[in-house]
């Protein structure tokens, strides 16, 4: 920044005392921007690794409050009941998971500054420090849970149960993903009456090919269509004196756009709706 306010004010001397050429004050203007850019892009990478410093520091700020919770929990003195045990061992395995992801997120952060350009003193001051929070707040749940133990709360499989825990979370989450892809998932085909009807899209609707009377295979061929994901899917080119959808769709949830009278693509308004019907939309061109 300082080398970029001393070039400014470098080109406006010059200019001002009638010093410089067209040349020279146009190369100055570009290292100006070059300055300005590198600036930009410093801030922001800064930005973004302090926000990562600070994420780590609430999630610790998290495992304090879960440590008083199971402070307060198995205080009081007598016998500890099998609710607020299972609590706790739920409390410590939370602690554990946030402890874990402070570490690698950490790690990630502690190599990304290395591999940097430049070096940054106070970044690498506050990762020191964090470190150091890290490794304390390791000591305060190793000695929390040496409590836990003494008073018969089970923590020694834990790990295990935390890690097939994990395992499980996963699975649902590929589930959920695989699932909401197949919900969203269409297909849409484009051709000639007598290419819909060859590829199995269209029936010809009798013994004579009627284009008005044909309507959707019940033996459909899937691989002529071109799969999408109606969430994203908001035209469909096409480039056609005329087209004709032989698939069933409200005609408030789509347009056709036609340029030079040419109909350029079919624009989807409201997908949703437009899906409502068939998951499948044959578009014939006339």
């Amino acid at each position: 920044m300082k080398n970029y306010i001393f070039l400014l004010l470098t080109a406006i001397t010059l200019a001002s005392c009638g010093g410089a050429s067209n040349a020279e004050l146009e190369r100055i203007r570009r290292e100006n921007d070059s300055l300005k850019s590198l600036s930009a892009d410093a801030m922001a990478t800064s930005d973004m690794y302090y926000a990562d410093i600070n994420e780590i520091f609430e999630n610790l700020q998290e495992v304090k409050r879960k440590q008083g919770i199971i402070t307060r929990s198995s205080s009081g003195g007598g016998e500890i009941s099998a609710d607020k045990k299972t609590l706790i061992q739920e409390d410590i395995l939370l602690i554990d998971q946030i402890m874990a992801e402070n570490k690698q997120k950490l790690e990630a952060l502690r190599s990304k500054v290395k591999k940097g350009d430049k070096k940054m003193a106070e970044l690498e001051k506050m990762i020191a420090n964090m470190q150091q929070l890290i490794d304390e707040k390791d000591q305060e749940i190793a000695s929390l849970k040496a409590q836990l133990e003494s008073l018969n709360i089970e923590l020694e499989n834990l790990t295990a149960s935390y890690d097939k825990l994990a395992l499980e979370n996963a699975s649902n989450k590929e589930t959920i993903a695989k699932q909401t892809e197949e919900l969203n998932t269409v297909y849409f085909a484009i051709g000639t009456f007598k290419e819909l009807v060859e590829n199995k899209v269209l029936d010809k609707g009798g013994a004579f090919a009627v284009k008005a009377g044909a309507k959707l295979s019940s033996d459909v061929n899937i691989n002529y269509f071109t799969k999408a994901d109606l969430r994203s899917l908001n035209e469909i080119k096409i480039g056609a004196k005329k087209v004709t959808l032989k698939s069933s769709h409200p005609q408030d949830s789509y347009k056709l756009e036609t340029v030079n009278g040419k109909v350029e693509k079919l624009v989807i308004t409201d997908g949703q709706k437009f899906w409502k019907n068939s998951r499948y939309c044959v578009i014939m061109l006339n």
